[in-house]
C-alpha cells in the first residue's frame, strides 16, 4: 500500500490525526510532492483546521504552480464562507491552472457565480469589501 493509500485508508477508520502524521512526517523526511500536500491540506479540512487547510494548499501551489486544483479547494471554503471578492480570485487562478475537465467546469461554474455574487454584495454594500 502507498502513502496516499495508507493515509486515506486511516482517515476512512477514523484516525484522520495520524494519517496527517503520517503524511506531515513523510514531508518531514523528504516526501515532499503537491499530492501529498493536497492530501494533507483535505485531512485537515475534514477536521475543520482551517489555517492548516490553507497553508497546505499553499503549500501545494509552491510545490506545483501550474496546478489549479489547490486554488480551487480554496475557493469551494470562500464559496461556501460567502466571501465572494476572494472567491472570484482563487477560482480565476484557478480557472488558469490545469485541472481535470469536471473540475475545470466546476471551477468555471463556480466563477461565475461568485462574480454575479460579488457583484450584488458590492451594489448593497457601496464602498465596502468583501474580502
Amino acid at each position: 500500500m502507498d502513502l496516499l493509500e495508507k493515509a486515506r485508508s486511516l482517515a476512512a477508520g477514523g484516525e484522520v490525526g495520524r494519517a496527517i502524521d503520517l503524511l506531515e512526517d513523510a514531508v518531514a523526511h523528504g516526501e515532499e510532492s503537491a499530492l501529498i500536500a493536497k492530501e494533507i491540506a483535505r485531512l485537515c479540512l475534514s477536521v475543520n483546521e482551517a489555517r492548516a487547510f490553507t497553508n497546505w494548499c499553499h503549500e501545494a501551489m509552491r510545490l506545483d504552480p501550474s496546478d489549479g486544483e489547490p486554488q480551487l479547494m480554496i475557493a469551494r471554503v470562500l464559496v461556501l464562507e460567502q466571501r465572494w471578492g476572494e472567491a472570484v480570485e482563487s477560482l480565476e487562478q484557478a480557472v488558469q491552472g490545469v485541472l481535470p475537465d469536471v473540475e475545470r467546469a466546476e471551477a468555471v461554474r463556480l466563477l461565475e457565480l461568485a462574480r454575479t455574487r460579488y457583484e450584488e454584495w458590492q451594489r448593497l454594500h457601496p464602498g465596502s469589501s468583501n474580502l
